[in-house]
């Protein structure tokens, strides 16, 4: 994990607007490099986030990312407040992470940037949207820049994705903070919907979940073959790189064949649409392809701490 910094690249507080998962994972991500993070958030989430954060520093330390002793210093440097304007007032930047909905992350802006000084840094965790949409009404979008992660338990790293008026000042702060912090930034060089890692990650979902539309296999036999198949290559080759062992020839050929076969759904699987029309929500209702129970998340949560702890120090 980061440690404290002696020079800082944001100057002041974190402040953190939504207090739900991602929330909480930026949260912590700032707690232990040392930040003081002043948290709100619209919905209630942010009156839970304190018992969330110890109850995951606690994980942190009994797989040994985190000394026990230091639970309670870096839980303490996140704050909770009722009052936006109170919450942000002495912050340095301000990530925005609540409801996935461009109208109201836009609207939440213009309340962020009333409430800051004028050269605080304005982030978004959207997974979406572009910041040229969110930030359209802003009187400085120059400081705003989206920073969406990637991420199991922890944050394995985020997305740097500039709007149309985001300045380079910007961008090269923001990816300083993400070093400092202890977090891989990648710079997304074209401003596009869903960025880079959920535009692979739908396209592989998309076919996953049509092979289980049209009967092909079953749900848990597909996962375990995606598993074992990327298990054996992808921590060596990239997939790109795995191209030239095939050979380029030999790829174009099967592209050709292959493509037009490729599921092109262009709305939500049926699959999921009948798991959503019966209440299996996945984790948040218990059951979903699998039966989400208390005990198997501990052990599912515990294991991908585990994994992310590993991926700490990047490839060789």
């Amino acid at each position: 994990m980061a440690g404290v910094s002696a020079s800082r690249t944001v100057k002041g507080p974190i402040g953190l607007v939504g207090a739900g998962y991602i929330g909480h994972l930026f949260a912590q991500q700032f707690a232990l490099a040392g930040y003081e993070v002043r948290a709100w958030s619209p919905s209630s989430s942010v009156h839970t986030l304190g018992d969330r954060l110890r109850q995951s520093l606690a994980t942190l330390a009994q797989i040994g990312m985190v000394e026990a002793g230091e639970v309670d210093a870096v839980a303490a440097r996140v704050s909770t407040h009722d009052d936006l304007a109170t919450a942000l007032a002495p912050c340095g930047a301000v990530l925005e992470a609540i409801v996935e909905d461009a109208a109201a992350k836009s609207a939440c802006f213009a309340d962020i940037e009333a409430a800051v000084a004028p050269e605080a840094l304005l982030w978004s965790a959207t997974s979406n949207f572009p910041m040229t949409k969110l930030a359209a009404d802003l009187a400085r979008p120059e400081r705003a820049v989206v920073l969406h992660p990637v991420q199991t338990q922890l944050i394995i790293f985020v997305e740097v994705v500039p709007g149309s008026r985001t300045s380079e000042a910007t961008v090269a702060a923001t990816m300083g903070f993400c070093a400092e912090v202890g977090l891989r930034a990648v710079r997304v060089r074209k401003e596009i919907p869903g960025f880079l890692w959920n535009r692979v990650w739908f396209a592989m979902l998309r076919e996953m979940l049509h092979l289980v539309d049209i009967g092909a296999v079953e749900p848990q036999e597909l996962d375990e073959i995606v598993q074992t198949t990327l298990r054996a290559f992808v921590p060596v080759f990239g997939p790109l790189q795995m191209t030239d062992l095939i050979g380029h020839d030999t790829l174009r050929d099967i592209s050709n064949a292959l493509y037009p076969e490729l599921a092109a759904d262009h709305t939500a699987s049926s699959t999921v649409e009948a798991l959503v029309r019966d209440g299996r929500l996945g984790v948040k209702s218990g059951q979903g392809f699998y039966d989400d129970g208390d005990e198997r998340m501990a052990a599912l949560t515990l294991a991908l701490y585990e994994a992310a702890r590993q991926l700490e120090g990047g490839p060789d």
